[in-house]
């Protein structure tokens, strides 16, 4: 019973790429997000102490 889900009845040349591009792109989205959000708030630190 556990082979049939790893071999996924011949499928399997399919399914693994397409869910380790999907693991891939969330990864990516993940860390762009991170990235732009310490950008953001580092850009709204500066703007903040040059208003005051």
């Amino acid at each position: 019973m556990e082979n049939i889900f790893w071999i996924m009845e011949g499928y399997n040349i399919y399914i693994w790429p397409s869910y380790f591009l999907t693991l891939l792109s969330l990864l990516y989205l993940f860390l762009l997000s991170f990235y732009r959000s310490k950008k953001a708030k580092k850009l709204l630190n500066k703007l903040i102490k040059l208003d005051v």
